[in-house]
């Protein structure tokens, strides 16, 4: 009896660390916080809302979809320690209103972080030339994509695809006649779903 119930035991325990070991998913938003001048001093603050609370600091990659392939941003590191309420998230910075509705817009996710971009020296070239395009200014641009923890290594991944161990897919969608957009993954045969209001052009 006692071996069945160390068996169990074991299994039980070999589940949750794979469970934890499982990549971290969200969306990542870097959006500006309005300054009342047109733009010329706007400040860009970077978030991660996950599907679940951080256990370490973690990297993050950004996933878009390009067709056949996804397009890779490296990357967004986020401390264990930066967690927020949505609630004082909307208070603590002077956002505009259609970027504080956009963040109440976002569903699926558990958790939400302040979040910052690697160093310029670990970025890859497509993180670069997005830092670059946004920081035109006036720096108003509002960015989200996709997000998966851990660096990923290459420029594009397809469809399906392995990292940090775990089998993944991911695919996006277009919604409510393409006035909202859906990020959908699989990581390990479980599936996740976010969405979220796409800005007006």
């Amino acid at each position: 009896m006692k071996k069945v119930a160390a068996s169990i035991f074991v299994g039980l325990a070999c589940s949750i660390a794979q469970a934890q070991q499982a990549p971290v998913v969200g969306v990542w938003e870097q959006l500006p916080v309005g300054d009342g001048q047109d733009g010329q001093n706007a400040v860009r603050h970077d978030v991660v809302l996950v599907d679940r609370k951080l256990a370490d600091d973690t990297v993050f990659s950004a996933l878009t979809d390009a067709g056949k392939q996804n397009s890779v941003l490296c990357c967004i590191k986020v401390s264990k320690n930066a967690s927020i309420t949505l609630a004082d998230l909307l208070k603590k910075y002077p956002w505009d209103d259609d970027i504080a509705a956009h963040l109440k817009s976002i569903m699926g996710w558990k958790y939400i972080y302040e979040a910052k971009l690697v160093d310029a020296s670990a970025q890859n070239a497509g993180m670069r030339e997005l830092v670059k395009n946004l920081s035109l200014p006036p720096a108003l641009s509002p960015y989200s994509a996709a997000i998966i923890s851990g660096k990923i290594g290459s420029d594009q991944v397809p469809a399906t695809f392995s990292t940090g161990g775990a089998s993944v897919s991911f695919s996006t969608r277009p919604m409510h006649g393409n006035n909202a957009i859906q990020y959908k993954f699989s990581v390990n045969g479980t599936a996740m779903e976010f969405t979220e209001a796409v800005f007006a052009d």
